[in-house]
């Protein structure tokens, strides 16, 4: 196996390996310089090129951090088709943990949200381009009020949601089945009622069509929220809120499993994110007080 094939089968996308290739590739170039192959390389080689790269390149640490990340499954890669000893173990970059203060949605204002948003995919008026390139305005707005719905109710990611196809969705049980890729496990997680009614008007046709073709038009439904909610920011605000939603009701281990995080230490993370703590710090904080 290459270790493109490695990365495949985490379900990395082509850019993303096209990065980790480019960063293998300038250290592997690195050891050659300094006589040395991945097979005889230490820890302390190792750690001398981490210093080396924040220097040369003037990265900050949570860019070093991401280096370390992919030379990390790199060396993974190696020991478990060769048997090569994995030197970064125990390696890790200080002052990396990044914590941002951010507006979340209570779980009223994700429901005031996306009644919004769905106003205005009824009160629409589609131009003479948007006709052109997409002639079932209705349909492709529709998948879009879903997409909305599926961060704002079970927190998916754009990529899980981008996945979904028509069999994912039991309508008869209120559910959806987000299937297991590199981010996590497979879950089933329950639909709102009000998301029912859209979804059966969307399949009614038979058709297996994406809820949205590509990534553009997920920017096109942030470029409208924008100017629907003036504390709108990006859909990982929306998701970050819902999961502080769930740990209030469901506790740290249930909400785990909901949010798909791998380690419980990515769930935690959102304990800080209590709304009315952070409303409060935002508060008080604020330039005006």
């Amino acid at each position: 196996m290459t270790f493109e094939q490695f990365l495949q089968q985490k379900d990395f996308v082509l850019a993303t390996i096209a990065r980790h290739h480019s960063e293998i590739n300038k250290y592997e170039k690195w050891l050659k310089a300094k006589d040395k192959t991945i097979e005889n390389t230490a820890k302390k080689d190792l750690l001398d090129y981490l210093q080396h790269i924040k220097q040369s390149r003037k990265l900050c640490n949570a860019t070093q951090s991401g280096i370390l990340a992919i030379l990390k499954k790199y060396y993974s890669y190696l020991n478990k088709e060769y048997g090569t000893t994995d030197i970064t173990h125990f390696i890790k970059i200080r002052g990396t943990h990044r914590k941002h203060l951010q507006q979340l949605f209570t779980a009223e204002e994700l429901e005031l949200l996306c009644d919004a948003y769905y106003y205005y995919t009824q009160q629409h008026k589609p131009n003479n381009y948007e006709l052109y390139y997409f002639p079932d305005q209705q349909k492709l707005l529709q998948g879009r009020y879903i997409a909305l719905t599926l961060v704002a109710y079970q927190a998916l990611h754009v990529q899980e949601i981008q996945a979904l196809t028509q069999a994912d969705f039991d309508l008869h049980k209120a559910a959806v089945t987000v299937h297991a890729s590199h981010r996590g496990a497979e879950r089933k997680l329950q639909l709102d009622a009000s998301q029912l009614g859209i979804l059966i008007q969307y399949f009614a046709d038979g058709a297996d069509s994406p809820l949205v073709p590509n990534a553009n038009h997920l920017e096109r439904i942030s470029e409208t929220l924008k100017t629907l909610h003036p504390k709108f920011r990006d859909f990982r605000q929306i998701r970050a809120s819902k999961i502080t939603h769930w740990l209030k009701l469901y506790g740290l281990r249930k909400t785990q499993y909901l949010a798909r995080h791998k380690n419980i230490s990515s769930t935690e993370q959102y304990i800080a994110g209590d709304f009315e703590t952070l409303q409060n710090n935002i508060d008080s904080f604020h330039p005006l007080n």
